[in-house]
Order: structure tokens, then C-alpha cells, then sequence
């Protein structure tokens, strides 16, 4: 049975100032693991596994910005992003809307990592018609 969802991903700096990513059509979702030192013998086929904590994160976000009223609205979009998604600690949430909850429906978290942006934004190279294509790389910081 196929249901329907609004999936959205948030960037939240915690100063009321909430970013809801505009079309996103690629986003790595968080692995995690740990970095260990194996140890593999070299006559018989056991093997050392020394832990070594947490492995470090990523997560990146592509998407698009869209505006059919041409270059200076998607401008505009572009410098609201840069001045909502800071290098400062923030948090990165990814909810969907379920409609199947009580009272019509309500927002289900599905993760949420505490980040600092790493790298500067990227738009791709063009003339920005229409859309604007934009990827954001994120440090996680704490799970």
C-alpha cells in the first residue's frame, strides 16, 4: 500500500530562525559505524579487532531553487540561503508529515544531528532562468 508523505529537511540555528531546504532530490543519509583497527593474521584466518570509537559524518544535501519569475527572484534565493545556513552549530532534522496520526496529522522526526557546515555552498554553473541547482555539505558533530 502506497502512502503519501511530505518529507522535508530542516536546518534550525535555534534563534527562530528555521530553514526548510526547497527541493531536495538527494540526500546522503548518516551511516554510522566505527573505526577500528583490524589486525589480520597472516598464517591462520583469525583476525584482532581493536575499537576505535565513532566514525566522523557527513551528510549533504542537494536540491533545486525554483522561481519561474527569473534571475532576480532566484538570486534572492540564493543570498536568503547564505544568510540562513551559517557556519555556526546548528541542527539538521529530517521529518516526514503523517496523515495517519490523530488530529489530522502531525510531523514524525526521523533523524536529527547536531552539524556546523564544513564547505562552501554550491551552486552549479548556470544562468539561473528558472532553477538554480545548490549542494551543502554538513560536519556532524554530535549524534
Amino acid at each position: 500500500m502506497y502512502k503519501n508523505y511530505t518529507v522535508q529537511v530542516v536546518f534550525d540555528k535555534g534563534e527562530a530562525s528555521e530553514y526548510v531546504f526547497p527541493h531536495v532530490f538527494a540526500l546522503s543519509d548518516p551511516q554510522e559505524g566505527m573505526k577500528a583497527t583490524v589486525i589480520r593474521g597472516n598464517r591462520g584466518d583469525g583476525s584482532i579487532i581493536i575499537p576505535g570509537g565513532k566514525r566522523s559524518q557527513e551528510i549533504s544535501v542537494k536540491g533545486r531553487l525554483w522561481d519561474e519569475d527569473g534571475y532576480a527572484d532566484i538570486t534572492t534565493l540564493i543570498n536568503e540561503m547564505r544568510t540562513k545556513i551559517t557556519t555556526n552549530l546548528a541542527t539538521l532534522t529530517l521529518e516526514h508529515f503523517d496523515t495517519t496520526l490523530s488530529g489530522g496529522g502531525d510531523w514524525v522526526i526521523d533523524w536529527q544531528y547536531s552539524v556546523r557546515r564544513i564547505e562552501d555552498m554550491r551552486f552549479p554553473e548556470n544562468l539561473r532562468t528558472d532553477s538554480q541547482d545548490y549542494e551543502i555539505q554538513f560536519f556532524v558533530v554530535a549524534y
